[in-house]
């Protein structure tokens, strides 16, 4: 059981959420299943989270769990179909917004907008796009970022660590194929839930 399972640094203009019964939860969840969440928010902002691997719906758990932990607060995409009584409330309470995979290109003119008319906003994606196995990450956050002035982050999930870390800033160099390829490299020294599933 961790003892201290937040570490995090958050700069002052950051969203926070929640009360402090639910911060409380959020660190006995931590405690109990043994996690931590450690890192560092850069003082951004408009920051998009570029969360990885993704191999499990445990995921979605331990990182709320984090996030209330912490009273910190991200706007994040969810696949419209869970978005049913009583767990799309959930979702959209906890920052998740629906989102139609299908439509690639209107995703990311939906984040573009989204940064462009926020002053400050805080989003988190999984670009592998899904639980499965993928041959390729979708890149739609490194488009995202050429059309706006947003800092990437890259949080990863270890399971091996039992640990969330929030870092380091990614710069792209503005090639799609090769910042993805170098963004794929840093996420696999993590192992997922389901390391069969990561790409």
């Amino acid at each position: 059981m961790a003892d201290n399972p937040i570490n995090v640094s958050l700069p002052s203009n950051a969203p926070m959420m929640g009360v402090g019964w639910l911060k409380t939860l959020g660190r006995f969840g931590m405690r109990m299943l043994g996690w931590r969440l450690t890192g560092e928010v850069p003082n951004q902002s408009r920051v998009l989270f570029v969360v990885a691997p993704h191999t499990s719906n445990w995921d979605w758990i331990i990182g709320m769990l984090a996030l209330l932990g912490v009273g910190f607060k991200i706007t994040y995409m969810v696949k419209h179909s869970l978005f049913f009584w009583p767990l799309g409330r959930i979702i959209r309470a906890t920052g998740g917004e629906p989102v139609v995979r299908s439509d690639a290109g209107g995703v990311v003119d939906q984040l573009v907008q989204q940064f462009e008319s926020h002053e400050v906003l805080y989003y988190g994606l999984a670009p592998e796009g899904t639980r499965s196995k993928v041959d390729r990450w979708k890149t739609g956050f490194l488009r995202v970022a050429q059309r706006t002035e947003v800092a990437l982050v890259l949080v990863s999930f270890d399971y091996s660590e039992k640990e969330i870390h929030i870092g380091p800033v990614y710069q792209p160099v503005g090639e799609i194929d090769q910042d993805i390829q170098a963004v794929m490299h840093y996420f696999s020294r993590f192992k997922g839930r389901n390391p069969h599933l990561q790409s």
